[in-house]
């Protein structure tokens, strides 16, 4: 209240005071008369509006406390009780008003006068009783819209499922308890300021009561939510199939109440919007082929680019290497001066600066020449690059004329003439050709040179290897074939390669696909499957070197390579691609190499007797002689010896 109950017992207390100290005798009545107007107060404050207003009118015709009638005489108990019962009858009036008058006092100036009569204040408890019974009256509306709309509620909720419906309870249950909790705060804080105190201890241990039992129901809505979630997605699924299980079911029905004219008539309708979608199919299609096509070719164009940063940053290493040098040779130079001005200390100084401005013209020109030699090698070297790249491509477009032949007779060249000649032109289109024999006796050139030959004319080639890195192979194809990185650049040469990062390596060749291990014949399969297709796009059939079949099998086992080399070799044979497998001799058995013959065309059998070589050809074609034929090999090549006459013989 905006007045304290000290100042106003001292404004009031004393004149009741001293008017029972000097009357004793009618105590009972003003007894009386104060129960009388605390319970108009209780009354007034439980509801009854015109208690207060009586009492009022009461102390106006009055005219105020003061005119308690006054007499002498003693007091007994009953007079000492009486006289404190109306000493705080008192005070609680006095409160009253007090908070009026601060009512009325509020929103004014402070030096403003309030007029403190019984009527104003009679004036001010009625517009109260009045403010009172409207919000009454709009606490008994809301209460029956409450009531109206808990029925439209339970109505609408008695519609839903019942773990939904459940659900929304609890939801409510939650709300309402948390609004219960929130109006017994504020009603604690209330009787704290009221001087009522709760005890801390208690409003924190409901605070904390109430913060679990919400964490509580929280965690309960999160994990309703979650199976309703998980529910409104099987039934969207479900209401999906059951829609079209229904349209299906609508077009029979329609086409079985159809006569015969209608339903073919219906017929072709769909047949004809299935044929349209179908042709916007194939134009996508060709679309994205399109953009495939697009987007290799930006690859290439960055991979280009790439090489170009390369080089330069291979002659910016150079440079520097060159800069050092020459620093270097500046302070030679300099120790050298020093030296012999120390040691002929009696020589003319400008002799000496003058020999040092000679040292350091001499260095600049030195220095300006091994620049302009630079010059001159790179741009030899870019010519030569350049020449070697014109003589290749010029090369690819001369022997278009063989390539046409090896089409119109279904047999590729091997890069051995004599090796062509024994099979009778070559081997034909779609062969996978097994290269069986010791190591070191000339199986790999046999390859080496099956591919080269590939390459001179165009045809671009696979090597899958297993035991060898991109790198290994190009240092054994230069031997064999010149400008052997042309080729790569010219996006003829692909490397699946499962050594190298088995191995460790953490080399990143730009012509390489690289996997992680031989094991993963998936992988393998895929990055094939995806090169060959590349070169089909391109090429009319393309060249595969396996290297090597014996690694495939010592990591696994002979069935499991069988069983991944059967449709690997069958897709070879479906791009009508030729293909050479490498495998060891003297590391499997007889029934695996026969095993792994059956899904071959043929092999080419190498054997060492008495330290000369040999090998023979089986199966793969007709040829001149199956016998073991008698060969050297060299650096560049086999060199095959007289299959005839050994035949004859």
């Amino acid at each position: 209240m905006g007045v304290s109950r000290k100042s106003a017992q001292a404004k009031r207390g004393p004149a009741v005071t001293e008017a029972i100290k000097a009357d004793p005798g009618p105590v009972i009545s003003l007894e009386q008369e104060g129960v009388d107007k605390v319970d108009d107060l209780r009354r007034w404050l439980t509801g009854e509006e015109d208690s207060l207003l009586s009492w009022l009118n009461e102390e106006e015709g009055r005219g105020g406390t003061e005119a308690i009638p006054q007499s002498s005489g003693g007091m007994g108990e009953e007079a000492v009780d009486s006289r404190e019962r109306m000493e705080r009858y008192d005070r609680d009036l006095a409160d009253l008003k007090a908070a009026l008058i601060e009512e009325m006092r509020r929103g004014r100036p402070a030096d403003e006068p309030v007029d403190e009569s019984p009527q104003v204040l009679a004036a001010k408890v009625r517009e109260i009783l009045e403010s009172n019974s409207a919000m009454r009256a709009e606490a008994e509306r809301l209460r029956q819209t409450n009531l109206d709309m808990r029925k439209e509620f339970d109505t609408a909720m008695s519609s839903l499922p019942k773990d939904q419906m459940g659900l929304i309870k609890k939801q409510i249950e939650l709300a309402e308890r948390e609004s219960a909790l929130q109006t017994k705060m504020r009603e604690t804080r209330l009787n704290e300021g009221n001087g009522d105190s709760v005890g801390a201890s208690s409003v924190s241990e409901l605070e904390e009561r109430f913060q679990a039992e919400l964490r509580q129901k929280e965690l309960e809505f999160r994990e309703k939510e979650k199976d309703y979630k998980a529910k409104v997605e099987y039934l969207a699924e479900e209401l999906k199939r059951k829609s079209l299980e229904e349209q299906q079911k609508e077009d029979e029905l329609k086409f079985a109440k159809m006569n015969s004219t209608d339903a073919s008539k219906e017929m072709e309708q769909k047949l004809r919007d299935v044929q349209i979608k179908e042709k916007k199919l194939a134009l996508m299609e060709e679309e994205i082929a399109k953009l495939k096509i697009e987007v290799r070719e930006r690859d290439d164009e960055l991979r280009k680019i790439k090489e170009v940063v390369g080089y330069k940053e291979q002659e910016l290493l150079r440079r520097e290497e060159d800069l050092d040098y020459r620093e270097k040779l500046m302070s030679s130079e300099r120790r050298k001066l020093d030296e012999a001005r120390r040691e002929a200390t009696n020589v003319d100084e400008v002799n000496l600066k003058k020999r040092l401005e000679e040292l350091k013209t001499e260095v600049q020109r030195k220095e300006e020449e091994l620049i302009a030699k630079e010059k001159f090698l790179n741009a030899k070297m870019e010519e030569l690059r350049l020449r070697e790249q014109g003589v290749i491509e010029d090369e690819i477009q001369r022997r278009e004329e063989e390539r046409a032949i090896e089409y119109n007779v279904a047999k590729v060249k091997t890069g051995s003439s004599r090796l062509d000649d024994l099979l009778l032109g070559g081997i034909p289109f779609g062969s996978n050709v097994l290269i069986h024999g010791p190591p070191f006796i000339g199986k790999e050139i046999m390859i080496a040179q099956f591919v080269s030959e590939g390459l001179k004319k165009g045809v671009p080639c696979i090597w899958v290897i297993t035991d060898k890195t991109p790198k290994d192979i190009r240092e054994e194809m230069r031997g064999i074939i010149s400008g052997y990185e042309e080729y790569e650049r010219l996006g003829l040469v692909k490397y699946i390669d499962s050594y190298s990062r088995s191995m460790g390596e953490a080399a990143d060749d730009p012509h390489a696909i690289y996997i992680d291990e031989p094991t993963d014949h998936d992988a393998i399969m895929e990055a094939t499957d995806r090169v060959a297709k590349e070169f089909k796009e391109k090429h009319k059939y393309y060249r595969l070197a396996f290297r090597s079949v014996s690694t495939i099998i010592a990591y696994s086992d002979p069935n499991t390579a069988f069983r991944f080399l059967n449709p690997f070799c069958g897709r070879r044979k479906r791009d009508g691609a030729v293909s050479m497998y490498v495998i060891e001799k003297g590391m499997h058995g007889e029934q695996e190499i026969q095993m792994l013959g059956s899904i071959m065309d043929g092999m080419v059998d190498f054997k060492l007797d008495q330290l000369k070589t040999y090998f023979s050809v089986q199966g793969i074609c007709d040829v001149q002689s199956r016998s073991y034929i008698r060969y050297t090999v060299g650096k560049h090549g086999l060199s095959i010896g007289s299959f005839s006459l050994d035949h004859i013989r």
